[in-house]
């Protein structure tokens, strides 16, 4: 069996990152606050041992197919596959199939970048896939890049929760956060998109910066069925999807990506795990920015769907960029 190995990534600023194999995880993202000292602004678990029972899935990988699944079935014309359902009737992030379980393969490495690989079956297609972590400046870059042996769907994110206080404990509600995008999809009571709507001048409308918890204590149906934000929104014309800002420590995260759709998630259910040694977070201390396709949209054919196949490898790219204000 594959050792786990923690990988610390550096660029020439000092920015640091540290990923481990298992998962793919993001342990760590160093950045620089207004006073000039660096704080890690992911949530982590305190034991490497906690993450081999990862269901929050801090950090992790996400894939083949991210988000909620209905029933597992993925159906695109005459393509079809069966996901794994056993830890939800509607396939959570590819249940016990997911990459979130994987101890990834290193490929190369060096002071500033990590490239992992792994092989395996997806619906009887081989797919061979390459995860680049890349560290330049403020910033952290995750390639996402896949080959694949038939024609088959995939859809890969990445699942940090991100606080900017760079403390465990601190809700996140506080917060500043624009999103670049142009509609978001409602959700039923499965939390599967049923409808997308335009963003502007409705209850989740943050094309313009605005404090998180003004959302989070508005009780309308949008946020009361997901328990907080959990929803699917459509990326603008920008690859600077997001903007996520902290007045007090003065640390801005903005999130570019070439990915059609990000799931952003308060943390509304961080409060209902405990990790093997006992470790818990606080409901609403990380949000999650989860660049993908838009969830179910096979089933949903609420917007365009495409395989990957042999001669059309799968290709994303989201950065995470840190610089400060104030």
């Amino acid at each position: 069996m594959r050792e786990k190995q923690v990988i610390t990534l550096k660029s020439e600023t000092g920015f640091t990152a540290e990923i481990l194999t298992l998962g793919g995880i993001i342990l760590k993202i160093m950045a620089m606050d207004k006073s000039n000292c660096r704080k890690n602004v992911v949530l982590g678990y305190d034991s490497i041992d906690d993450y081999n029972s990862n269901i929050l899935f801090l950090g992790c990988i996400i894939g083949p197919i991210a988000g909620r699944t209905e029933k597992g079935l993925v159906k695109i014309g005459d393509f079809s596959m069966q996901l794994d359902t056993s830890c939800h009737p509607n396939s959570l992030h590819s249940c016990s199939e997911g990459l979130h379980l994987v101890n990834w393969k290193i490929k190369s490495q060096n002071t500033s970048s990590l490239v992992l690989s792994h092989q395996s079956q997806v619906n009887n297609c081989k797919v061979d896939y390459e995860i680049t972590y890349s560290v330049t400046g403020e910033t952290l870059t995750i390639e996402y890049y896949a080959t694949t042996s038939s024609p088959v769907y995939l859809s890969l994110t990445n699942h940090s929760y991100f606080n900017l206080t760079g403390n465990p404990n601190h809700e996140i509600i506080q917060h500043m956060l624009k999103l670049n995008c142009t509609h978001y999809a409602k959700l039923d009571e499965d939390n599967l998109p049923i409808k997308l709507v335009p963003l502007e001048n409705t209850q989740l409308d943050f094309t313009e910066s605005r404090k998180i918890h003004e959302v989070l204590e508005d009780s309308c149906e949008d946020i009361d069925m997901a328990s907080g934000i959990d929803h699917p929104f459509k990326c603008g014309d920008s690859q600077t999807v997001a903007e996520l800002y902290d007045r007090v420590s003065g640390i801005l995260l903005q999130v570019l990506t070439t990915q059609p759709y990000v799931v952003v998630y308060t943390g509304n259910f961080l409060a209902s795990a405990t990790s093997q040694s006992g470790k818990t977070f606080g409901k609403h201390t990380g949000i999650c920015f989860e660049t993908q396709d838009l969830p179910n949209v096979a089933g949903n054919k609420l917007d365009d769907v495409k395989l990957v196949t042999p001669d059309s490898p799968y290709s994303r790219i989201t950065s995470f960029a840190f610089s400060t204000l104030g």
